[in-house]
C-alpha cells in the first residue's frame, strides 16, 4: 500500500508508513534471545498478527544451528475447512531426536486478531542451546530468529584434603576445582587467622585453568601458593594454631547465591617433637652392680656398693653364732 504524504516533520512520513505496512502485511515476531536455566523449562514465543484479508496458511519451528540448514521441528496448519477460528494441531517432525521430542510441547493460542504458536522445551540441557526461527507461510511470508542461551549454577568448590600439615619454611601449593556453570564463574582464596572468624581474600593469585567438563559447563582450577615460616605459621610455644584456607566462588558473579559454596583446609606445621625421660638400667655380676645412669659422685658410689657385699657376710655370721 502506497500512501502519499508531506512531510511536515522530520521522520514522521517514515513512521507512518511503517505502521500501515505492518497494518497491511501483518507481524511475526520472536524475541531475539532467550536465556533459561539448566534443568529447568524454557519458553521459545512467536506471535503473529494477522492483518485484515490476510491468510496464513503453516507456521513453522526450525532449528538452525552451525550454518546447516533449517530442521523443522513443529508445523502448525491453518484450518479452512470449518468455521472454527482454532488451527489444526500441529504435527512434530518424524526425525527429531526421541530425547528432544519427550521434552517439547507446543502452547497454542489463536483469535480473530492473530496467533501465539510458543515452543516449550523441559529439562533444558547443553544440547538444547543455539538458533531457532519461528517462519510462517501465506500470502505473505516471513521469519524471525531467536537465539537460545543456557545458564547453570555452578557447583561447590572441592579441596582435595581438609588437613595439610608443612615443614617450615617450605612452600605449599593448595588446588581448588569447581564444575563452573554458566556463564563460567571465578574463584577466590581467603584465609582466616587463628582465633579469629573472619576471612580475607588473598591477592595475586596465578591466572584460572579452565579445563571441560562432563557436558557444556567447564571445570575451573584455582591454586594459591603459600610460603611458611616460623612467623606466619603463629608457632607459640609448643602449640601451633593452624590457619583455615577457603576457596569460594566468587560472590560478585551474578546471579549467584555464592554464600554456602566454597570448601576449607586447614594448614599447619608439625607439632613439636619433647624429649623423653632417659630410662637408667642397672647390670650386677659377682655382687657388684652398675648403672648406666649418671655418675654423682665415685666415692659415695664405690661405699654404697661395699656396703651393700658386706650386708650378707655379717648376717650368716649372726645365724651361726644363734646355733
Amino acid at each position: 500500500m502506497f500512501v502519499k504524504m508531506r512531510t511536515l516533520i522530520p521522520g514522521l512520513f517514515s513512521f507512518i508508513y511503517f505502521n500501515e505496512f505492518m497494518r497491511v502485511c501483518g507481524t511475526l515476531t520472536t524475541l531475539e534471545q532467550v536465556t533459561g536455566m539448566m534443568g529447568e523449562m524454557v519458553t521459545l514465543e512467536c506471535e503473529y498478527v494477522n492483518p485484515p484479508g490476510r491468510k496464513w496458511y503453516v507456521i513453522q519451528w526450525k532449528r538452525r544451528n552451525n550454518g546447516t540448514d533449517p530442521k523443522t521441528i513443529v508445523t502448525l496448519q491453518n484450518n479452512f475447512l470449518t468455521e472454527d477460528t482454532k488451527p489444526l494441531g500441529a504435527s512434530w517432525n518424524d526425525n527429531l531426536d526421541p530425547g528432544f521430542r519427550s521434552r517439547a510441547r507446543t502452547n497454542i493460542r489463536q483469535d480473530e486478531n492473530g496467533l501465539k504458536f510458543n515452543l516449550e522445551i523441559y529439562n533444558f540441557g547443553c544440547n538444547d542451546r543455539g538458533l531457532y526461527s519461528c517462519e510462517m507461510i501465506g500470502d505473505i511470508s516471513a521469519t524471525s530468529l531467536t537465539k537460545l542461551v543456557l545458564n547453570a549454577n555452578p557447583g561447590t568448590p572441592v579441596i582435595n584434603n581438609d588437613v595439610i600439615i608443612v615443614e617450615e619454611n617450605t612452600t605449599c601449593e593448595l588446588e581448588c576445582e569447581v564444575l563452573a556453570g554458566l556463564p563460567p564463574v571465578n574463584l577466590i582464596w581467603l584465609i582466616s587467622t587463628p582465633d579469629s572468624s573472619k576471612y580475607e581474600p588473598i591477592d595475586n593469585l596465578p591466572k584460572q585453568i579452565v579445563k571441560r567438563g562432563p557436558d557444556c559447563r567447564p571445570r575451573v582450577i584455582q591454586h594459591v601458593q603459600l610460603m611458611i615460616t616460623k612467623e606466619n605459621s603463629d608457632y607459640k610455644g609448643r602449640v601451633m594454631k593452624a590457619h583455615l584456607f577457603r576457596c569460594q566462588v566468587d560472590s560478585s558473579t551474578p546471579d549467584v547465591y555464592s554464600e554456602d559454596l566454597y570448601d576449607e583446609v586447614q594448614v599447619k606445621i608439625p607439632d613439636p617433637v619433647l624429649p623423653s625421660s632417659p630410662a637408667y638400667t642397672l647390670a650386677c655380676a659377682e655382687e657388684e652392680c652398675l648403672s648406666d645412669g649418671p655418675i654423682i659422685d665415685n666415692r659415695h658410689n664405690s661405699a654404697a656398693i661395699t656396703f651393700s657385699s658386706i650386708i650378707p657376710s655379717v648376717v650368716s655370721m649372726i645365724i651361726c653364732i644363734i646355733l
